[in-house]
């Protein structure tokens, strides 16, 4: 029966190779994260039902070995757990949201997911079929990608980008992918013995794709991730193959050709040809004092001052975003508005000291600093193949070199995790059961499990599918269609779908909120205009919006966006009813928001904007001088305030401020230009 387990587990773990192929747009909300999340966890905890089965059939032959990356892995979990119960928000760090959907709960299936594989593929005959399994279901995504470039760029919802995500969603995630790709195509083909034959092409083509992947998605982290893992493979290849000269002249000569190419490429980054190269140009051209570079510099800068606030433990994971509000900068709005909101640093080195702290730090790094230090050790011990040594320090370090500028996603876990147990098992030594068993005078022997125990495991982990998977995914699809039904234009069987959608248990019932909440904030004045008749039931869908998301605020105290979006639903009943009490309540939702972000324009301007209503009127041009004061070149501020005193009646006061923002010479939208030609042409 053992052995029949363990070949159910080595086929789910072949099942985890296709998740990155799951997209589904019809039917949920972040269709390219949620269907992966779900299936995934839902295959390891069929796994881990399995895994306990063995435990208890050969304990010996299947358990957690004393491993140092067994204990940098283990590490890292503790320090997430830790975060998460003392950070700012355990709710959002334990869940995560359906964008990410990368909290707590889901990085303990990864973890399981490590530990299973690597207790459970002992061999490289083994591993050798798995990472060919792995690579093969790579190259379809990378395929589709290439397709998107070359044959059909709104393939896959991919609205015409330069830039491939195939079925991923994000370029980001297909470079970091086809990163782990290039190197593990590249190992299977060394490690082959027959170089004219099918699985050395099979490899060689799998890299290449790999290879080809990083450029396609053009992310320039992964692009200097791929930089840093040629650079350590050739050096670790110089090292090691100190007796063939020759190649160690090749190794060298490539090196030279690389700095070459890519002198070059630096030198010529202005001309058409190197700016059309896919990620080249991107790299090359990029700097980290304009555009998003200089954001991304500035969301740095966030994550060090957060985390001298909370040094130890951080702020909880997957909260930079409370971090982020609190420590806006005003000068991200100079680069739009889409720049104002970032729910991470963009390095995941800099977003896990903020949110997880020293310790949080140290246990990340530890996972790649144990590995190669295993790595090395056992190369000196003369117990590790030269390819494997030299192709896991260059992919490790590409790895982390790539994450050092962008962020962790389900499919970079599930290959880092699975990549990690590869290096784990094949550094551990072979003889390490053996040994524990002549010492104990034991020998290996598989218990008998019994037909109840299997029923009882199978029962329990069915009901945690059930629990945590299912029903949360019908609660995401019933979301899609409570969405959907908007257009149906009755308010009556709006609130029937969404309460529908509320009757499955999710734990994402806070993300439905806000998409509920959003969606019909978008519509009202639409519908208003359009239809006088229906205000009535106008109304009856504010109150209950507001009702739901005053439930996101006691779930989210810190929350600014919920505060928003209730004020603009409170604004909208206002404008109905004309009802100064949601105005005051406006005003007071604004007012909190701007505690949890002191200088963020948005809020400034709505609660500006009430303020002027109620009255206020000195109280009002305070807050967007503030808001001019905390960063002049914002054009915004600037209308905002010459309007308000051209509404008050200081004509010559309004004109005069639209001279200090000409002779700044900030640029206006057509908004701005439109109040500011009102102004001037006003007697």
């Amino acid at each position: 029966m053992s052995k029949k387990i363990e070949y159910f587990i080595k086929f789910l773990i072949g099942l985890t190779f296709v998740v990155p192929w799951i997209v589904i747009p019809s039917s949920y909300i972040f269709p390219f994260i949620v269907p992966k999340i779900l299936l995934f966890r839902s295959l390891v905890l069929l796994m881990l039902g399995g895994y306990i089965l063995l435990l208890t059939s050969n304990w010996l032959k299947y358990k957690i070995k004393l491993t140092p990356i067994n204990i940098g892995v283990s590490l890292f979990f503790i320090s997430f757990a830790i975060s998460t119960f003392v950070g700012v928000d355990w709710y959002k760090s334990f869940w995560d949201c359906h964008e990410r959907m990368l909290g707590l709960f889901t990085i303990f299936h990864y973890i399981v997911y490590y530990f299973v594989v690597t207790s459970v593929l002992k061999d490289w005959k083994e591993w050798k079929w798995y990472l060919r399994l792995f690579l093969g279901a790579g190259f379809v995504v990378m395929f589709i990608g290439f397709l998107q470039k070359f044959y059909n760029p709104e393939l896959l919802l991919n609205r015409g980008g330069d830039r491939v995500s195939a079925t991923l969603g994000n370029s980001i995630y297909y470079s970091g992918y086809g990163l782990f790709l290039f190197f593990i195509g590249l190992l299977l083909a060394l490690k082959e013995e027959n170089k004219k034959g099918f699985w050395f092409w099979y490899a060689v083509i799998g890299s290449f794709f790999g290879f080809l992947g990083v450029f396609l998605g053009g992310t320039r982290g992964a692009l200097l991730g791929l930089m840093a893992g040629l650079f350590v493979l050739c050096v670790s290849y110089l090292i090691i193959i100190k007796d063939h000269k020759n190649v160690r002249k090749i190794i060298a000569g490539l090196m030279i050709l690389g700095v070459l190419i890519g002198s070059l490429c630096f030198a010529f980054r202005k001309t058409d040809f190197v700016k059309n190269i896919p990620g080249v140009g991107r790299l090359v051209n990029a700097s980290l004092f304009e555009g998003t570079g200089n954001t991304r510099l500035m969301a740095w800068e966030i994550a060090l001052k957060a985390w001298q606030e909370k040094p130890i433990f951080g702020w909880g994971p997957n909260n930079y975003y409370y971090a982020f509000n609190k420590y806006y900068n005003p000068k991200f709005l100079e680069y739009g508005w889409g720049e104002t909101w970032f729910d991470n640093a963009h390095s995941v080195i800099m977003n896990t000291l903020t949110v997880q702290g020293i310790f949080g730090i140290f246990t990340y790094l530890s996972m790649f600093g144990f590995t190669i230090f295993v790595l090395i050790k056992k190369r000196k011990a003369g117990q590790l193949d030269n390819h494997i040594l030299a192709i896991s320090l260059a992919f490790l370090v590409a790895h982390l070199v790539a994450k050092s500028l962008v962020f962790d996603d389900p499919t970079s876990y599930l290959f880092f995790f699975f990549f990690l147990a590869f290096i784990n098992q094949s550094t551990e030594l072979k003889v390490q059961v053996q040994n524990s068993q002549i010492k104990n005078n034991k020998k290996i022997i598989n218990k008998d499990i019994s037909i109840g125990l299997i029923i009882i495991t199978g029962m329990v982990i069915l009901l945690l599918i059930r629990s945590t998977n299912l029903l949360p995914g019908k609660a995401n699809k019933a979301t899609v269609d409570t969405l959907r039904s908007f257009e149906l234009g009755s308010v009556t069987t709006t609130i029937e779908f969404y309460e529908k959608a509320k009757s499955y248990p999710s734990p994402h019932i806070d993300d439905i909120r806000s998409d509920f909440a959003r969606t019909a904030s978008s519509l009202v004045a639409n519908i208003i205009s359009n239809n006088q008749n229906k205000i009535p039931e106008i109304q009856e869908l504010l109150n209950f919006t507001s009702s739901e998301l005053k439930n996101n605020i006691s779930l989210h105290p810190r929350d600014v966006r919920v505060y928003i979006s209730l004020a603009q639903i409170v604004l909208n009943q206002f404008n109905i009813t004309k009802d100064l009490n949601y105005l005051i309540e406006a005003e007071n939702l604004l007012t909190e928001a701007l505690v949890h972000s002191p200088k963020r324009q948005q809020i400034q301007y709505m609660l500006s904007s009430v303020k002027l209503n109620l009255g206020k009127i000195d109280e009002a041009t305070n807050i967007l001088q503030n808001s001019i004061e905390n960063d002049s070149k914002i054009s915004e501020g600037w209308w905002r305030l010459a309007l308000l005193n051209y509404q008050i009646g200081k004509i010559d006061e309004a004109k005069k401020i639209v001279q200090q923002a000409k002779d700044l010479r900030l640029k206006f939208d057509e908004q701005g230009i439109n109040i500011i030609n009102g102004i001037l042409s006003a007697d």
